[in-house]
């Protein structure tokens, strides 16, 4: 006979929903990154609010740009420690 799986568990009535990481309610911050031809190291050149901001930035450091130079322009999520620990 195979196993039987309880299924009538109880929820408490405090949890109205089901925690998720929800990124779309979270503050978007954009970074400029360079990542060094010489030695691929990768350094944060700075962190925008907005993406006009970082594109301002990467238009000013493409006013001089040195040879093989690469830019990544990276999307963040800013999360509070209380937004994480309630994942728990």
């Amino acid at each position: 006979m195979a196993n039987s799986i309880k299924t009538n568990i109880t929820q408490p009535t405090t949890d109205k929903y089901i925690k998720t990481f929800d990124v779309t309610d979270d503050p978007v911050v954009y970074s400029i990154q360079r990542v060094s031809p010489y030695s691929f190291e990768t350094i944060i050149v700075g962190i925008f609010d907005t993406k006009e901001s970082a594109l301002c930035r990467l238009n000013r450091m493409m006013d001089s740009p040195h040879a093989d130079e690469e830019f990544k322009i990276m999307v963040h999520n800013l999360r509070t420690l209380k937004q994480e620990e309630d994942l728990n």
